[in-house]
């Protein structure tokens, strides 16, 4: 039987498939190995599968045929728990539109997202571009006619070049947009604070991978667990700076989906989501006033949306 998804009772797709199954043959379960060719298509019965070569023949309408790489970013699991806190005006806004926003890597405030490492790590990072660079330019002098470039001339036009590469670096981070959530079994208290403008009208959406996964009509994105690092050693060029903080923000404890289009030019990107898929259940601040849990009952009720509310827990009574 096809795997159908809980929460909309629909087949999973070829791309959830990709994400929920990661790393593993569809068909044995056996663990992918690096770099060998895997298949996808569907299996007799429209189910869709990834497999190893020796699966293979279990595909009856061929969709790809690729090398597999494992995803730099962990694939949390997929029953893992995801936070949203926001303040009441986001949380309408989100019903309102029926859209998940995914903010442009630039836009945040952390000047190092999607940074490879310090300012004064700069020519590590780039040193081995340099060297292919330099032959780059030595033979594009040749070309134009100078047969016998100076190592002067070599070294104005590789410093223009560098120049206009690291440029192109730093204009890469609007490429990427991303929607942020905190990996938790429960609340925390800390996000409450850092996330709401006013703690008192603070709402938490709680969900899961799977569900999220399922509810974003947008099948180009990728999800994953952010790596945190400090940059002792700045990354390498095989590796990719959006899923990298610095590890001030391990406290975060930050899943990201990110979709990546160099076309889109917006500060950020609205994205079509069944809220009825991704919301399991809706949390108001510890310091919520009693009524604010009636409202957000209601609002969610008249945009159709009928999900259990509950106040913080961080609210129940101790007993000394």
């Amino acid at each position: 039987m096809p795997i159908v998804s809980p929460y909309t009772n629909d087949k999973i797709n070829l791309h959830q498939l990709s994400i929920f199954k990661h790393g593993v043959c569809t068909v044995c379960g056996k663990p992918l190995a690096e770099c060998t060719k895997v298949y996808s298509g569907k299996k007799k019965g429209g189910e869709y599968a990834i497999v190893c070569e020796n699966c293979k023949d279990k595909i009856e309408t061929h969709v790809a045929e690729n090398v597999y790489y494992r995803q730099e970013a962990e694939i949390p699991a997929c029953d893992t728990k995801l936070w949203r806190y926001q303040d009441f005006s986001k949380f309408v806004s989100l019903l309102d539109s029926g859209k998940l926003f995914f903010t442009r890597a630039d836009s945040f405030d952390d000047p190092f997202e999607c940074a490879r490492g310090f300012n004064f790590q700069k020519d590590a990072v780039y040193s081995e571009i340099e060297k292919y660079l330099r032959l780059s330019v030595k033979t594009k002098l040749m070309d134009a006619g100078n047969n016998h470039p100076s190592d002067d001339e070599i070294e104005r036009e590789l410093k223009k070049e560098m120049d206009e590469l690291v440029k192109r670096q730093e204009e890469k981070r609007k490429e990427y947009f991303v929607s942020c959530w905190h990996e938790n079994e429960r609340e925390s208290e800390g996000m409450w604070k850092l996330y709401t403008s006013a703690l008192s009208q603070g709402v938490a959406i709680q969900t899961t991978v799977e569900r999220l996964c399922c509810s974003l009509e947008n099948d180009c994105f990728e999800i994953g667990k952010v790596n945190y690092v400090t940059f002792d050693k700045p990354l390498t060029e095989t590796q990719v700076p959006v899923w990298y903080k610095r590890d001030v923000f391990a406290h975060e404890r930050e899943v990201r989906v990110v979709i990546k289009d160099s076309a889109y030019t917006c500060n950020g990107m609205p994205v079509e989501t069944n809220l009825d898929t991704l919301i399991e259940k809706i949390y108001v601040s510890p310091t919520a006033p009693e009524w604010l849990a009636g409202l957000v009952k209601r609002v969610a009720l008249q945009y159709g949306l009928d999900k259990p509310v509950e106040y913080s827990r961080l609210n129940d009574k101790p007993c000394y």
